[in-house]
Parts: structure tokens; C-alpha cells; sequence
């Protein structure tokens, strides 16, 4: 996601217990939209591994439970959570059906009410753990009425489409671990075209500009990883009447005035951020909140960088000055903080724009003391040793240093850590 489109990210923070699974959880989520009340009817099941003690999931006030038990028995549930105890080791299943209404991470669009859309705040739609070191596969299913025109947008991949008595059913599935804040979904009147690994969901189909830029981008983001990202095929989506731009799991959803900006003003660099998250922020996930540079910084670089080549060197130059710019409002209004943090005041710290801004700049900064062959020989080294893991900032600090044969420990304690 773009820090410019989201102004205040802000997250609840939750002292959880974590799951601590000896196996990846399984979510399976089933969306009824309620179209005259504006709201999502649901019904969900988690399967984990886990041992005796408590467990607790998030989920925030706009969700309204109605039925809840785990193994059959009755679970506790608050405004902001939903807790039980549990009595013996091994594989256990919370089921539970509620409502979710829109709030902060659900939106229903009220000048275009066919549109609705999810981002980041998995708590909004669903019961979940938000935290970054809980990584789950996941089954999402929609429900919505025949002939409406309507799709469903999700992580992962289609696996089915079917129609009954209920309505058109969408089913998507996320087979590989990821973080839950990497769900996201959108259902809209969109028409899809299809080109090769790529699909894009728009008001009209066609654009064939899109599918251009977004290979070309493709290959470059992939020579640089040395891997192939997360999914094999990656869909964006344009919504319209919004202001969005979200990275999922083998997904992006954007404003179609991003799609518009693309195609007539060769403005790339937002679909150029949001498929960069197809590795860093997907296949290699970030272990705490500490390390969201990891994914913001390095997206934000990356697409500096590919708009050096694309462009020329001087469009890379302006994009540093601009960050540079954006860092030196940031200490003026008092926000400077190291970009691996642990004291939080609050979230807006955790994830505010100096992981964007601060990441960037020191990855530029690394380029230049590395020299580009080993930069980027160290960052696809990166990539690929900690592909479906979680990583720090001393995991992608070995790699740079495995790669340059250089000691780097008062670079990253002055850069990042301090």
C-alpha cells in the first residue's frame, strides 16, 4: 500500500496471546453482502494447532457475533475480542456466524452502493490475529445475487464458480501461509480481461497499455528477487469512487483513476508498489511490526528504481529528493523515529509513513555504499533464502552482508536501529 492514499494507518494494537501453532492455522470464511443494510452476513471456522491455555482473536466493533464455539463449547466474547480456554492439546475449531457493518478496514461505497471493499484491518470483516507473526491459509467464499453483474474479488486464486438457490457463488482460495492483513477483497460491477499470468478487473475490459507496463514490471521486479513471487498469477483490480491502493495475496485493489493515470499520463509507480508486495510483503513477511520498512521501504525503493530504468536516471534523483523532502516535514513536525522501533506510543509510529519514507532513502543509501552489482546480487539473496518465511532486520542484514563481505553493523545501528 501507498502511505499517500492511506493518511492515517492506524491499527488497534491487541495485547494477544499467540496462537502458536506447531501447524498453520485454516480460516474458512463465508460473505453474504446485505445490500439493503449495508452489511456482511458471515459465517467462519479456524482450525489451529495449539496447546493448553488461552487463545484470542480480534475482531472490532462493527462485527456482532451471534453464534460462537469452540469444540463445541462456549467461548467468551467482548466488543473488541472473542477468548477461550483450552483444555486439551492438539487440533481445535472455532466456529462462529456474525454481521460485520463498515468501519476502519471495510468500506461500502455510498455514491456507488454495488461497491464494497476490505484493506488491511482483517478485524473489520472477520475474527482473526492481526499480528504479522501469524501467518494462516485461507477459503473465502461470496454469495452474491445472480445476474447482478456483480463480482467477487479475493487472495489467492478462483478455485470455483458455481450458481444455486443461494445465489453466484465465488470461491477463493490462499494455499500458501500468509498474514491476515493480506486478505483483502472487493466486490464491484467490474469486467475481467485476461492475459496470460495477469488479470484486470475494470469498469470496461481491454487496456492493453496496463498489461504491457505491468509485464515489463513484472520481469523487472522478478530479476531483482531471483524468485518467482508468491502466486503464480496476479490480478488487479480498479475500483472506481475510491481512493485506494492495497497489495493482497496475488492481488492489488486500486482506484480506477489509477488505471486512467497509467494510461494517459504513463504515471506506473503505484501499480509498480503494489506488485513489488508480491515479494516483499507476501512471499518474505515481516516477523513484528518493528520491521515494516521491510515491505514499505523496499517497495517504495523498488519502484525508484524501476522507474530509473524505465524513465532515466534523473526521474530516480527526483523521487530520492522527494523523499528526502517528505523526511525532513516528518523531523520538522517532531515524527523521526529509527525505522526498526519498539516503543510505540501508538500504532500511527508502528506504521506511519517514515517506513515509507525513512526505508526508502536508506536503501538508496546501502545502494551506494554496496555498488549495484552487489546490492542487488545481496537483495535477491534476501528474497530468495527467506521466500514463505518472516524475516527482521537482521535477517536482511546477514544477507547483505553474506553478499558484500563487508561488516555492516554500524551502518544498520546508525541507519535503522538508532
Amino acid at each position: 500500500m501507498q502511505f499517500n492514499q492511506i493518511p492515517q494507518l492506524i491499527l488497534a494494537f491487541l495485547v494477544v496471546h499467540s496462537l502458536a501453532a506447531q501447524s498453520v492455522p485454516h480460516y474458512a470464511v463465508k460473505l453474504v453482502p446485505d445490500w439493503d443494510q449495508q452489511l456482511i452476513r458471515a459465517e467462519q471456522t479456524i482450525e489451529f494447532e495449539h496447546g493448553l491455555g488461552a487463545v484470542e482473536w480480534h475482531k472490532r466493533s462493527g462485527i456482532n457475533v451471534t453464534r460462537a464455539d469452540l469444540d463445541g463449547t462456549e467461548v467468551t466474547i467482548t466488543e473488541d475480542a472473542v477468548t477461550a480456554s483450552l483444555a486439551a492439546n492438539g487440533v481445535h475449531r472455532l466456529s462462529a456466524a456474525y454481521t460485520a457493518k463498515p468501519s476502519r478496514g471495510f468500506r461500502w461505497l455510498k455514491d456507488d452502493p454495488s461497491t464494497l471493499y476490505t484493506v488491511f484491518y482483517c478485524g473489520a470483516w472477520m475474527i482473526c490475529d492481526p499480528n504479522p507473526n501469524h501467518r494462516i491459509t485461507a477459503s473465502l467464499e461470496f454469495v452474491l445475487p445472480v445476474s447482478s453483474g456483480l463480482r467477487a474479488v479475493g487472495p489467492g486464486r478462483l478455485a470455483k464458480r458455481w450458481q444455486d438457490d443461494e445465489g453466484d457463488h465465488f470461491l477463493f482460495e490462499q494455499r500458501q501461509p500468509v498474514q491476515t492483513y493480506l486478505l483483502s477483497f472487493a466486490v464491484a460491477k467490474l469486467k475481467p480481461t485476461v492475459k496470460d499470468q495477469f488479470t484486470a478487473y475494470a469498469k470496461e475490459p481491454g487496456h492493453d497499455k496496463l498489461f504491457e507496463d505491468t509485464l515489463h514490471a513484472y520481469e523487472f521486479l522478478h530479476a531483482k528477487a531471483g524468485i518467482d513471487p508468491i502466486n503464480p498469477h496476479y490480478t488487479q483490480v480498479f475500483l472506481p469512487g475510491t481512493n485506494v491502493a492495497q497489495e493482497s495475496s496475488g492481488l492489488a485493489l486500486m482506484s480506477d483513476e489509477h488505471l486512467t493515470q497509467l494510461e494517459t499520463e504513463d504515471a506506473v509507480g503505484t501499480m509498480v508498489h503494489e506488485l513489488a508486495h508480491q515479494w516483499w510483503g507476501a512471499l518474505v513477511g515481516i516477523r513484528s511490526w518493528s520491521d515494516f520498512w521491510l515491505n514499505e521501504g523496499m517497495a517504495e525503493f523498488i519502484t525508484n528504481a524501476y522507474l530509473e530504468q524505465r524513465v532515466g536516471r534523473d526521474a530516480y534523483d527526483r523521487r530520492i529528493a522527494e523523499l528526502q523532502r517528505r523526511l525532513e516535514q516528518l523531523r520538522a513536525e517532531g515524527k523521526d523515529r529509527p525505522l526498526h522501533w519498539e516503543e510505540w506510543r501508538d500504532a500511527r509510529e508502528a506504521l506511519g509513513r517514515i517506513p515509507y519514507v525513512k526505508g526508502g532513502l536508506f536503501l538508496h543509501r546501502l545502494r551506494k555504499r554496496l555498488g549495484d552489482e552487489t546490492f542487488w546480487r545481496g537483495l535477491a539473496l534476501y528474497t530468495s533464502r527467506n521466500a514463505n518465511r518472516l524475516v527482521d532486520t537482521e535477517d536482511f542484514k546477514e544477507a547483505m552482508e553474506e553478499a558484500s563481505g563487508s561488516d555492516l553493523t554500524k551502518l544498520f545501528k546508525d541507519e535503522v536501529y538508532n
